[in-house]
């Protein structure tokens, strides 16, 4: 069992949450994962810009120097000109804004009075205007977990990204259907000290976010980044944590990382390497490899390209050590070079491999003037390219000096993590111009306290209070009809019907490619509530269900008569259940009161949906009696 404590272990959580409601900044419809053809596509190249202090932030730096073109993807049925950047931005969706506003509450935040949209610089593709708008609703919160109360940092309101579908070279193609959606951003405080206290505090969040019933659920609709560092690590934001059951894994990997990053540190200190060691002068090798085994070198050389090599003083066995299960440093200056680059790299202390010989090895090591306590590495592009590589690989040896670096990296599904690009700083955010302010008030505020929801145990007594069974109560607790449900109790409506109509009857319809989208909430407590005043029975309600969303515009009353699915008078039903009786005369004389099983069936089967089940058989069972009694 790993001590936390002595590693100086502490995290804290990002947590991003689409919302269940309009587009942020425009009134497009939301589409999720469109997968059409797209309607019109355009491409953008995007530069990094000063803040208004007159500063670049890194990020923003590295991403412009890539030097990539971007290709949208777009869509008339969810994009506008707002998407596009074409158009300024209209208000903030309403519903997106108080459900971030009462998530504050739930949290004890401070709202600002004075909420303002900002810009922050974000040149990476992911938006088509070259920031994201975010606006900071409130900070300083607290969030209980089982042993302990973590601070919340900050509470945001944002727009998703558009969602990148293919990179190749210097090309990134993006789809913009997710694009405006809104996000509820939460940041903990680093309070965090274990890896189960991770997982707990991000299941935390998402059952408060869930509890307000505006919540989109699925894959990609919520995102958890975390933040790691370690005793005299640094801050390492990893992003896109997908499976909140693999944090353990996810954080182990990472500790594991610094360690070996801090290890190769000292051992660097021991052989007394300093930075002005590790020069950038690279030599070309590619005459060494012109007879070569190797493939793509061979297949490099035939292409024009040169292949550049460096030596790394006093380097020996560095590349070569693990960092991450699988993966070895020599793998994250590689990362580094092609995420910089897109250039890949060879090095010495994986070699000989890949068909380059022993006897390669040695010419190169001649070349580079390298000896036996050093390494080298090879980068085959074009030249220009090869050398910026080279440089980039140099960079990223000399920053293993400093042990760990603050930066943000990737998530891969096996747990361990690749370099994405530098934490960004301060300098990326500044006003929106298109935007007014918006002013909290206190009654605002105070309107909001009255629509805090139940919690959990409180949900759960209060439904089975309502009769509804455990399972029932534990399947509504969370689901986005919960509030819904609770009007519904309100209205007295039977908790058993009401829960199955929402949790099964409308999702088996759905299932059945049943429009029930098109039905409101009103419609759908008009048709419990006729229920309830036995208008209808509980069988009609699936068919009632199915017809009226395929015909939203009719009344109840018309999709009653349309459905031809009324209740009858018991007069009627009873001649119906006489005629039954007499036509199986001889059944019932031979069986007399077990003849009731045999009839039921045929009482059914004319009386479905005229009658309820219950009162069929109280009919059916008095007609039988009085017929062998009578006998």
């Amino acid at each position: 069992m790993e001590n936390f404590a002595s590693l100086g272990f502490k995290a804290g959580l990002e947590v991003h949450q689409q919302l269940d409601t309009g587009k942020l900044f425009c009134r497009c419809p939301f589409s999720q994962m469109n997968e059409n053809q797209p309607d019109y596509l355009f491409e953008r190249k995007l530069r990094a810009v000063a803040s208004e202090l007159g500063e670049f932030d890194p990020a923003a730096l590295q991403a412009f120097k890539k030097n990539l073109i971007f290709e949208y993807h777009a869509f008339n049925a969810c994009n506008c000109l707002i998407d596009v950047d074409e158009e300024p931005i209209q208000e903030p969706d309403a519903q997106a804004l108080e459900t971030t506003l009462l998530v504050s509450v739930m949290l004890n935040s401070k709202i600002f009075d004075e909420l303002i949209v900002m810009r922050k610089t974000v040149i990476d593709g992911s938006n088509t205007s070259g920031f994201q708008r975010t606006i900071l609703v409130a900070q300083n919160g607290k969030l209980k977990l089982s042993k302990k109360e973590i601070g919340i940092q900050t509470l945001a309101l944002e727009e998703d990204s558009a969602r990148p579908i293919e990179k190749k070279d210097n090309r990134i193609i993006y789809n913009l259907d997710r694009l405006g959606v809104p996000l509820i951003e939460l940041a903990t405080a680093p309070e965090l000290t274990t890896p189960e206290e991770v997982k707990e505090c991000a299941l935390k969040i998402g059952e408060v976010f869930r509890r307000t019933c505006q919540v989109r659920r699925g894959l990609g609709t919520i995102r958890q980044d975390i933040n790691i560092s370690i005793k005299n690590g640094a801050r390492t934001e990893l992003k896109g944590v997908q499976q909140i059951e693999l944090a353990d894994l996810i954080v182990m990997r990472e500790i594991q990382r610094q360690q070996a990053l801090i290890a190769i540190q000292e051992e660097l200190k021991k052989r007394k390497i300093q930075k002005q060691d590790l020069s950038t002068q690279s030599k070309d090798v590619t005459e060494v490899f012109k007879n070569t085994e190797c493939k793509f070198l061979k297949q490099g050389i035939q292409e024009n390209k040169k292949i550049q090599g460096i030596s790394l003083n006093g380097f020996k066995g560095i590349l070569g050590t693990e960092i991450q299960p699988g993966k070895r440093f020599g793998k994250e200056v590689s990362e580094y070079v092609k995420t910089n680059t897109r250039a890949g790299i060879i090095h010495s202390d994986e070699l000989p491999a890949y068909g380059i010989t022993e006897k390669e090895i040695q010419e190169v090591k001649k070349t580079l003037n390298t000896d036996s306590t050093s390494a080298f590495i090879l980068v085959c592009d074009e030249n220009t390219n090869a050398l910026h590589a080279i440089e980039t690989a140099v960079q990223r040896c000399q920053q293993a000096l400093q042990g760990v670096l603050d930066e943000t990296r990737e998530v891969e599904e096996n747990g361990n993590s690749v370099y994405l690009r530098p934490l960004p700083g301060k300098a990326r955010m500044y006003p929106e111009t298109d935007a007014a302010t918006i002013t909290i008030t206190e009654e605002c505020l105070q309107n909001l306290k009255k629509k805090i929801p139940k919690t959990i145990e409180e949900r759960i007594q209060l439904y089975q209070k309502n009769g509804l069974s455990a399972k029932l109560a534990d399947a509504m607790k969370l689901n986005k009809q919960a509030l819904f449900f609770e009007e519904l109790l309100e209205h007295k409506i039977d908790a058993t019907i009401a829960a199955v109509t929402l949790l099964e009857t409308l999702k088996q319809l759905e299932r059945e490619h049943v429009p029930i989208q098109a039905l409101t909430k009103t419609q759908i407590k008009e048709l419990l509530l006729a229920y309830k005043n036995n208008q209808i029975l509980k069988e009609n309600i699936p068919t009632l269900l199915r017809i009226w969303a395929s015909q939203p515009s009719f009344s109840l009353a018309e999709i009653i008569q349309k459905a031809d699915l009324g209740t009858t008078n018991i007069s009627d039903a009873l001649e119906i259940i006489q005629k039954i009786v007499k036509t199986n005369q001889a059944i019932i004389l031979e069986k007399k009161e077990h003849a009731l099983p045999a009839l039921m069936g045929d009482a059914m089967r004319q009386l479905k949906g005229k009658l309820d089940g219950q009162k069929i058989a109280e009919l059916l069972k008095i007609e039988i009696q009085k017929m062998y009694t009578n006998k």
